[in-house]
């Protein structure tokens, strides 16, 4: 199967984290990436819904999108 040389660094990466890591430690890593976008999400809602004028904050909501990124990656290494 041919894939895109992007698509084969990746692939190459992910495996190479996952031999580093161990399976216990990408478990570990999932579970920390999740919970710190759970309090990115917690600090973006608590900022748009106290206040009556909605202040965006993008760079909160770009850095969440990227972790949501990391931890779909590391869900299809477990």
């Amino acid at each position: 199967m041919n894939l895109s040389l992007l698509c084969g660094i990746l692939q190459d990466w992910g495996l190479a984290i996952k031999n580093g890591l161990g399976q216990t430690g990408l478990i570990i890593a999932l579970v920390m990436l999740g919970a710190l976008a759970l309090m990115i999400a917690w600090n973006i809602l608590k900022a748009s819904l106290g206040k009556t004028k909605i202040k965006i904050l993008w760079g909160q909501i770009v850095l969440l999108i990227i972790i949501i990124l990391f931890i779909a990656w590391f869900f299809t290494l477990v």
